[in-house]
């Protein structure tokens, strides 16, 4: 298996949805942006498992 480099995992797909959603949960807790929570809660459980669903496809592929 061959093993990536920190530059490519630092610019994969899944880490810059989980750098994009951190920073909107920062924005709303400690800036106190007006989201409302059900919005909140959508975007970031969106966001978590479309991430999961990556995640467990890209190890199925491995196993193959």
């Amino acid at each position: 298996m061959k093993r990536r480099s920190l530059i490519q995992r630092l610019t994969g797909l899944k880490f810059l949805s989980a750098l994009a959603n951190f920073i909107f949960v920062v924005i709303n807790e400690v800036l106190g942006a007006p989201i409302a929570r059900e919005s909140y809660f959508a975007i970031t459980g969106g966001v978590i498992a479309w991430i999961t669903g990556e995640s467990y496809i890209d190890g199925k592929a491995v196993g193959k």
